[in-house]
């Protein structure tokens, strides 16, 4: 089943399901010309499985929540990244930029002395 044909399969369902309901409109006037030939000649109509019907819409509904859950985590996991991400750069921007008494340079953290500047560490 290609994943495009969802919603018509739901559609199609639906209708399929809600014309066989207790609320069932009158008889179209095809319908009730068909009514009007002898039951000799007329073919009996297929009974409709509402009971299959009604499951494979519970499966179809079951599965659409299911892929909406895992997209909303999806974006909810990609939005941590990002804002992680975003941490990351700032502090990285901030180490190399330096408070004036410590830098980072080339992956070394730099200290300010009196003649110069020390080694501190790692970045």
């Amino acid at each position: 089943m290609r994943p495009g044909m969802r919603p018509a399969m739901v559609l199609w369902l639906l209708a399929g399901l809600s014309a066989c309901g207790p609320g069932a409109q009158a008889p179209s006037p095809v319908a009730q010309a068909d009514a009007a030939v002898p039951p000799s000649t007329q073919s009996p109509p297929p009974m409709p499985s509402t009971s299959a019907a009604d499951a494979g819409l519970a499966i179809a509904i079951a599965r659409e929540t299911t892929d909406r859950a895992v997209r909303e985590q999806t974006l909810r996991v990609q939005k941590r990244l990002r804002e992680q991400e975003h941490e990351w750069a700032k502090a990285r921007e901030a180490a190399e930029r330096g408070d004036g008494s410590e830098r980072c340079i080339a992956g070394q953290k730099m200290r300010r002395v009196a003649n110069g500047w020390v080694q501190a560490g790692k970045c």
